[in-house]
């Protein structure tokens, strides 16, 4: 991207803002490689985008000015090829005033499926239990695919795994003698007061490098169907949030991503945004994730979901 710019930054700019132009777009196109795979970005981009970015730097710990600076660069290209300037969208500009204030209401970063995909990976390297990165890898695709909050998989200590989803509530659905579907039935999660039933459903994935009905597959082969958490060890101790956490850090530091900007909401956040992405609406989101208002618009970076 560039040496492609070269290009696009005519004579109008100095020799050192065609330099610090090139620096921002070379940093774009890190982040937009890490986010969304090694590929080109495509112009215009999207305020979604922009707004993942704006968090990315943020993240970095680049001073404001840089960051708009930055931005800066990406309106110039964006004017000088005819496009309509995504900078100007309201959901920047909020994002910037917060950043220019240094009161980032909730700026976590998504796990987005290519971020979810070197995670899975990345088991290999952190740890050499082969139980160990079967259950994981499976907790790590059904907290993205069902919007789970971390403490519906995992238990607050040893002793309270009652308290999270059971093997009991998992269904896989078979069609043609192959399961093409896994069906959760969920009782305990935040707001369900009348601990109501709620149905979750997630197809399977050939076409991607990560199946969750596959991988859950695979982990209940070495689980086994006795009674118990769905998520837990050899002796069917319930997988614990502490040790959640602790695995999901390694995977982090491994990938060379910032683990006080990941957390276990990322899965959440990043299913929510590739909701949004796919065009479903706000009420479609809200009942994917079980929430009770619209508060999953806080951290949502989409053009459509604008934060007010």
């Amino acid at each position: 991207m560039v040496t492609h710019l070269r290009d696009l930054l005519g004579s109008a700019l100095t020799a050192g803002s065609k330099k610090s132009y090139q620096r921002a777009w070379g940093s774009f196109q890190n982040f937009y490689d890490r986010f969304y795979g090694p590929s080109t970005p495509h112009l215009p981009l999207s305020s979604h985008q922009l707004a993942l970015f704006i968090s990315y730097l943020s993240a970095k710990k680049l001073a404001p000015s840089t960051i708009t600076s930055y931005l800066s660069a990406i309106s110039y290209v964006h004017k000088i090829k005819g496009y309509i300037d995504p900078t100007k969208s309201f959901l920047v500009h909020k994002l910037l005033t917060a950043v220019s204030r240094q009161r980032l209401a909730d700026l976590r970063l998504p796990i987005t499926r290519p971020v979810l995909h070197e995670l899975i990976k990345s088991l290999q390297h952190t740890t050499s239990s082969a139980f160990q990165r079967s259950v994981y890898s499976a907790m790590f695709l059904l907290a993205f695919y069902g919007f789970f909050r971390v403490g519906e998989l995992a238990a607050k200590s040893g002793d309270s795994g009652a308290s999270v989803l059971q093997f009991k509530d998992l269904k896989f659905l078979v069609h043609n003698g192959q399961p093409q579907m896994i069906k959760i039935i969920i009782t305990a999660f935040k707001h369900n007061t009348d601990r109501k039933p709620f149905e979750i459903l997630i197809d399977r994935e050939d076409t991607l490098p990560f199946c969750p009905v596959k991988s859950l597959l695979e982990y209940c082969k070495s689980r086994g169907a006795l009674p118990g958490p769905l998520f837990c060890q050899q002796n069917l101790a319930p997988i614990t949030v502490y040790q959640f956490n602790t695995e999901l850090s390694r995977c982090l530091q491994f990938c060379g991503l910032d683990t006080s900007r990941y957390k276990g909401h990322s899965f959440r956040i990043g299913a929510a945004s590739l909701a949004a992405d796919n065009g479903l609406s706000d009420a479609q989101i809200r009942t994917l994730g079980r929430w009770k208002s619209d508060a999953f618009k806080i951290y949502i970076r989409s053009e459509r979901l604008q934060v007010n």
